[in-house]
């Protein structure tokens, strides 16, 4: 997927939270006429896995233990089992 340009744009903090979002969160964006959306997904059973580990947006994700459906599951290193 060739790189596309970004822009920053400040979302005041208590914003996100109000909407149930924090820091941790998964998020997704979307455009309709005049508005772009900021939500998060339903679900990430449509996520398909690119092997790109480091840019990954399911990165920071607590292991769930059910590695059979995890998008991650070929790269999984195991450190979640010892905590």
């Amino acid at each position: 997927m060739a790189s596309e340009p970004f822009i920053l744009v400040s979302v005041p903090l208590e914003m996100f939270l109000e909407a149930g979002i924090n820091t941790e969160s998964i998020i997704q964006v979307s455009a309709r006429e005049g508005k772009i959306i900021i939500d998060t997904p339903d679900t990430t059973d449509d996520y398909v896995c690119d092997r790109d580990c480091e840019n990954c947006p399911l990165n920071a994700v607590p292991c769930e233990f059910n590695c059979e459906s995890c998008p991650c599951e070929a790269n999984c290193d195991g450190r979640e089992l010892d905590e």
